[in-house]
């Protein structure tokens, strides 16, 4: 086997987080994942550092929050007319929130958490391994927020982010048990606007724009195949999209809180990447993906004692057409339900959450025929999160 045309053998592989809507992971609290993550009008915590950094100003003591998102994936594929399963492996991504009021307008607050990431793992033993046998992307952002409240029904919020982004790609070279494999870090930043206002107790309006990051990933290819040069130094161009996100909370009634959410992610900017090696040099990796949507609702009841039951939807549009899907992403319309009951305390509240996915796609239009076939998508994951107040 002679050296390719890298564009040939790295060609949509870029990760997903299996949760649609690209390698996006908006589950970063477990009340707002009860709820649908229809929380932009809501942002009443500390996880107000990354779903609307205006709603900090709600705040009247400090308060820290801690989190884990857990996820066991569930994806079938079905490839002219074999059967694979991807690795079943619960995969985590945890998450960190602090609010400091500093007066009764001005709010501070930081956040460590995993807005994109996770990953898939098919196996080199599948019938499309030439297209892809894993793709996983490790994803921590550090931001640092500042909200001040203009009137008593509008905040404004600003905040800024350190993203780290290390990923990892690898493709089957056609003969049994041989691999291509590319492994590359880098850092980017990326910031957002928000706002949030309540003209009265029962409407509040919320809007956050979050800029794109892009990174330069800076790493190496390694190989089993004999043909191949191992071990060589790489570089592979990576983005997360810009995002807008709107909502509208209505409280009907003490105690309720309904909430519907559109988020919009700029995926059009995910075109031609460049992937440099140096033994070929500079290649071209056509992507082509699509902005895209998700709309959330949700709902939620605390009782007059604090013990809280939420209830939720999500759907998240695919990304990926089907010219160029991927197994390594296995993008698709996703449906996810989401269940929560917690307990709201005058020092601390804690909150669990229950989430199911599911979608099923056929791809028949894919540039590579060895990703045309049937996937389906079953997931299963739980959230926790505590809040402390000081």
């Amino acid at each position: 086997m002679k050296i390719r045309d890298f564009s040939s053998l790295f060609i949509g592989l870029l990760p997903s987080s299996v949760m649609a809507a690209g390698y996006y992971l908006p589950n970063q609290d477990a009340f707002a994942t009860a709820r649908g993550n229809a929380f932009v009008a809501t942002a009443d915590s500390a996880a107000a550092v990354f779903y609307n950094a205006a709603g900090m100003t709600q705040l009247e003591k400090p308060e820290a929050q801690v989190g884990v998102y857990a996820i066991v994936l569930g994806n079938e594929a079905n490839v002219a007319g074999q059967s694979s399963d991807a690795k079943t492996e619960l995969q985590a991504a945890p998450s960190l929130f602090y609010v400091q009021p500093y007066n009764d307008k001005l709010s501070f607050g930081f956040g460590l958490n995993s807005p994109f990431g996770l990953g898939t793992d098919w196996g080199r033993d599948t019938n499309f391994s030439t297209v892809v046998t894993e793709a996983r992307l490790m994803y921590i952002s550090g931001t640092a927020a500042v909200a001040y409240k203009v009137t008593n029904e509008l905040s404004v919020g600003a905040s800024l982010s350190v993203n780290y982004a290390d990923l990892t790609l690898e493709q089957g070279l056609g003969t049994p048990g041989s691999y291509l494999r590319f492994s590359g870090d880098d850092i980017g930043y990326s910031g957002a606007l928000s706002v949030r206002w309540q003209p009265c107790e029962q409407h509040a309006f919320g809007l956050v724009y979050s800029s794109e990051s892009t990174f330069n990933l800076q790493g190496r290819t390694t190989t089993n195949n004999a043909f191949l040069k191992d071990d060589k130094s790489a570089e592979l161009d990576f983005m997360a999209p810009a995002r807008i996100a709107g909502g509208y909370s209505y409280r009907p009634a003490p105690g309720w809180n309904l909430e519907a959410n559109v988020e919009w992610l700029n995926w059009d900017n995910l075109n031609t990447l460049t992937l440099d090696n140096s033994t070929v040099g500079s290649t071209p990796v056509k992507f082509d993906w699509k902005s895209s949507f998700i709309y959330e609702l949700g709902g939620s009841y605390t009782t007059p004692s604090g013990y809280i039951f939420a209830a939720g939807y999500d759907f998240n549009a695919s990304s990926q057409p089907d010219t160029n899907f991927t197994p390594g992403v296995s993008d698709a319309n996703r449906h996810w339900f989401n269940l929560g009951f917690g307990r709201k305390m005058d020092w601390a509240s804690w909150m669990l959450a229950y989430q199911f996915g599911y979608s099923n796609r056929t791809v028949d239009g894919a540039t590579n025929p060895l990703a045309n076939g049937k996937y389906e998508a079953r997931h299963n994951a739980l959230v926790l999160s505590w809040q402390q107040k000081f």
